[in-house]
């Protein structure tokens, strides 16, 4: 008996803005000085062609009004509603998909880095969903963008463990909250890839071979670029840095470390049938296949993802797994995403 992916629901604020949409959108809330070409330039090469913002709901739009900037208290506030809304959408898709009554649910994970409060998400959907008042609880937060990995790893020891453990997985990210009136040229970079979504995953034990097995996950911390990455709080919201040399980096380091981590569970790089690679932009999901020299289209469901919704921190990864599921990829899998530290995050799953 293995720890099993049994169903995996998601959920992203109703409106879908597009590109062009978008673009009118960070022409305004860009200062001045910063040129509509530059703009235009960064939407087009993010390949993103919808996405849905909690803070676009309304068509007035009013969140990020001309020449004010919202407190990270503010900003915590549409962060509190948007990803209760949307933690909620996914946990009963995600339930209803593994045919699990709330009141089975043993353990419940959550994971954001786009806020925090305290009762949290993981309170909201304990009350929302009717879950035991005794599940164990476990946050992950501020971990970035690979922290669907970490919550899964926890799910996966959890089930193995106890092997009557049914796990709550919940991933809810609104990095629209934090979108900067700026001209510093990585901020506008992460104003145009950033984008809000929620995933959900139940796992439990089991033998189906239709449910993906958890079989390993692994990480690795990328010595000498913590300057290359970085996810802080300030007065003004949380503030992305984003270092020129993100993809070089892991494409010189990831290759070496994938290759002993499949390794480990016997595997090689040859082995593995479909790939979920976290888009942190497009360069990155170019620098990870190079890294492992792995044909184009092995990117393909990270690069749909991107387009169809943009970067959505930890919840895009489980949208590229639930896509793989959806089309019945060939396994095994792995999936691989990249935060600050930069740290590496990898699950296999066969």
């Amino acid at each position: 008996m293995s720890a099993r992916i049994r169903s995996i629901g998601t959920a992203n604020p109703k409106r879908l803005i597009t590109r062009d949409e978008w673009l009118a959108i960070a022409d305004r809330i860009s200062p001045p000085e910063v040129d509509r070409a530059v703009l235009a330039r960064l939407a087009n090469r993010s390949e993103i062609d919808t996405r849905a913002c909690a803070v676009f709901e309304s068509d007035d739009e009013c969140f990020y009004r001309a020449g004010e900037v919202p407190s990270t208290a503010e900003r915590m506030a549409i962060w509190s509603v948007a990803a209760r809304t949307m933690s909620l959408e996914a946990c009963v898709k995600a339930l209803a998909g593994a045919a699990i009554t709330p009141g089975e649910v043993t353990h419940i994970i959550t994971a954001s880095c786009t806020g925090f409060e305290s009762p949290g998400i993981d309170a909201h959907l304990i009350a929302s969903l009717g879950l035991a008042r005794t599940v164990q609880r476990l946050n992950v937060g501020f971990m970035g963008c690979h922290a669907a990995v970490n919550a899964l790893a926890a799910a996966r020891n959890a089930v193995l463990a106890n092997p009557a453990a049914i796990v709550l997985v919940c991933c809810a990210e609104v990095p629209s909250a934090h979108f900067h009136h700026t001209a510093r040229l990585d901020q506008l970079v992460a104003n145009t890839l950033f984008a809000d979504g929620a995933a959900a995953v139940v796992v439990t034990r089991g033998h189906d071979s239709a449910s993906p097995e958890l079989a390993a996950t692994h990480t690795t911390l990328i010595a000498d670029t913590a300057n290359q990455m970085r996810w802080t709080i300030g007065n003004r919201g949380f503030e992305m840095t984003l270092g020129a040399r993100v993809p070089d980096v892991l494409e010189r380091e990831v290759g070496a470390w994938v290759r002993t981590a499949l390794a480990e569970s016997g595997l090689a790089i040859t082995d593995i049938a479909s790939w979920a690679i976290h888009p942190g932009g497009p360069r990155v999901i170019d620098a990870v296949l190079a890294a492992l020299a792995l044909p184009p289209d092995a990117g393909a469901p990270s690069r749909a993802i991107l387009r169809d919704y943009g970067n959505m921190s930890s919840a895009t990864l489980l949208f590229i797994l639930e896509r793989l599921h959806a089309t019945r990829a060939p396994r095994p899998w792995v999936g691989l995403a990249f935060g600050p530290g930069l740290v590496g995050e990898m699950v296999i799953m066969r």
